[in-house]
């Protein structure tokens, strides 16, 4: 991996931050666990997850229960 040289400042909902203190107490840096997943999963992916999840958020926020009526 490259070297840790850009610093970003992210607000993350509170599932990753208990991901997050998870890896933390597994002895793993957060900025390395960070990169790894965005170096691994590559760009494209991110914005796939992304948009998934913005979907399923809203989802659930207008009650779609994924049964037919």
């Amino acid at each position: 991996m490259s070297t840790m040289a850009n610093q970003y400042s992210i607000t993350v909902s509170d599932g990753s931050d208990e991901a997050l203190k998870q890896l933390k107490r597994m002895g793993y840096k957060t900025s390395q666990v960070i990169d790894a997943a965005i170096v691994i999963l590559g760009p494209e992916t991110l914005a796939r997850m992304t948009r998934w999840t913005k979907t399923v958020r809203q989802e659930q926020e207008q009650g779609y229960t994924g049964e037919s009526e």
